[in-house]
Formats: structure tokens, sequence, C-alpha cells
């Protein structure tokens, strides 16, 4: 079930940029300082759910000016799989193993603002089975990140 979840995903990643779209984002690249401090404001927040340490794979990550949107999906350094079981997220904070496991998988997906010279995370999901950000108010505040996602005005 997980697996149909990301071909959905990766399908949508594939067809939306031959639609035509107008795109304002770039995705930073490997190596650079806007991607590490991107990657470094996002993984304090997911470590605290799924336990240190994470690296992330990039699935899509988007930056316009003072915001970014990201879909990852985070790993134990070096490729591990993380244990969902032992991850804080099941065993302090009482999540159900069987929907990340079966159903959700631990895709993350998220929000982000620079305030200076710094990235914060305004909002993100793990395991998210849904497109829960195709919608206000995240259509109008991230609209250069998330074209193709939202529905034209």
């Amino acid at each position: 079930m997980r697996y149909v979840r990301q071909w959905i995903v990766a399908g949508v990643m594939l067809v939306l940029p031959q639609l035509g779209f107008a795109q304002n984002w770039h995705e930073p690249a490997r190596g650079t300082v806007e991607r590490a401090q991107l990657m470094n404001a996002i993984r304090p927040v997911v470590e605290w759910r799924l336990g240190r340490p994470v690296e992330f794979v990039v699935r899509q990550l988007r930056a316009s000016g003072d915001h970014a949107f990201a879909i990852l999906s985070p790993q134990r350094p070096g490729g591990g799989a993380i244990d969902i079981n032992e991850t804080p997220m099941v065993r302090y904070f009482g999540e159900d193993a069987y929907f990340f496991e079966e159903v959700g998988g631990i895709d993350v997906i998220a929000f982000l603002i620079r305030e200076g010279d710094q990235w914060a995370v305004v909002d993100h999901s793990i395991g998210a089975t849904d497109v829960w950000f195709a919608r206000e108010p995240y259509c109008s505040v991230f609209v250069d990140v998330l074209h193709g996602y939202c529905p034209l005005k």
C-alpha cells in the first residue's frame, strides 16, 4: 500500500513540469549553502519524531524568495532504514506503527520560511496519505513553490 502512494507522488512529479505551469521556484542544488540550510532546519523537527540521526533523500525541494517546500524520505546515515517501532513517535507519542509501516510510510512534507539568514519550518507532516497542503492558506502564502499542486485562480 505504501508503494502506491510513492508511485502517485512520483507520477505527479513527472507530469507536472510537462503541464506548462509557470514556475517561479528553483531546486537548491546539492552542495549549496541554501540546500544545507534547508535540510538543517528540517532535521531537528524530524529527529524529534523519528529519533537521531536522520538524513534525507530529497524527492522534491522548491525554493523561491523566502519560501520553500520539501518532500523528503528520511533515513539513517548511509541509507539505513528507520525502524518505526523504535522511533519516539511510536514509543513515546503513541503513534500507530502499523499506519507508518503499511499505509503512510514516513515521507516528510515541510514548508519553510527564511527569516534573515536562517530557515524555519512553519508546518510539516510525516507519513501523510493525502495532499493536505494543496489548500488554503498554503496555496496563497506559498504560491510560488506550489505551482501544479494548487488550483489555478
